[in-house]
């Protein structure tokens, strides 16, 4: 199954990346983009790996302990909605 980025997805996806490299070091972006790739080849295989969030209409799943990957399913792709990291403000519906 093809995946689609939205340009949220891109955007939060490398704010995200950027973050932990300035605030953190090079090896901990480097193993959230590991982290990303992993669980994208593992949605390609099964996409209905994340559970389902009745209260945003899409699936969810974890990339690390602070770190949620939204993304939802369609017959012909997988959109990647947004990462979100845990240490930001609660997500809401009109955020995705």
């Amino acid at each position: 199954m093809n995946i689609v980025w939205s340009k949220k997805a891109n955007y939060s996806f490398y704010k995200i990346r950027n973050y932990l490299e300035e605030f953190w070091n090079p090896l901990i972006a480097q193993k959230f983009i590991n982290d990303v790739l992993h669980i994208i080849i593992l949605l390609e295989k099964n996409p209905m790996l994340g559970k389902y969030n009745p209260n945003l209409k899409c699936r969810e799943i974890l990339i690390s302990k602070q770190i949620r990957l939204y993304y939802d399913v369609s017959e012909e792709y997988i959109e990647l909605i947004t990462f979100y990291n845990s240490r930001q403000k609660p997500i809401n519906l009109l955020d995705l």
